[in-house]
């Protein structure tokens, strides 16, 4: 199994380091968590966690955030898209991720938005969405 790690998860991570999404971005970071990427995953990561808005809520500094995500692309299998599969999701933003996790099925979608991923109109049976804490229970037992 695979994992893709959404923006809301990396934004989590880094605003505390305690939580499910910090100790998942940890076991990411140290190779326990296989994780995927995309240049355009990597964009959106960048974007958001560079907002003044969203930086001051972070417990790292920019140069620390610069070294993590280029620390998670060091570490991840990246994605090289070739078809464009449009589930028709209510957040448009959102179908890019699935496009890459069915790139690297089996794989799960780690995300704190799963409501926002089920009512695709297309849905891809080795692509799941789970939340951070179901995450670590299933690497628990």
């Amino acid at each position: 199994m695979k994992y893709l790690l959404d923006t809301c998860i990396i934004v989590a991570a880094l605003r505390s380091k305690k939580g499910a999404s910090h100790l998942l971005l940890r076991k990411a970071m140290s190779g326990e968590l296989p994780i995927v990427m995309h240049f355009k995953l990597l964009a959106e990561y960048r974007d958001v966690l560079m907002r003044p808005s969203i930086q001051d809520e972070l417990v790292f500094n920019q140069q620390e955030i610069e070294e993590i995500t280029g620390g998670l692309c060091a570490i991840a299998e990246e994605s090289n898209i070739r078809f464009l599969w449009r589930p028709n999701l209510k957040d448009e933003g959102d179908n890019f991720l699935i496009e890459i996790a069915f790139t690297f099925q089996p794989c799960t979608i780690i995300t704190h938005n799963v409501k926002d991923f089920r009512e695709g109109e297309l849905l891809f049976p080795n692509v799941f969405v789970k939340r951070p804490q179901e995450i670590l229970l299933e690497k628990s037992t």
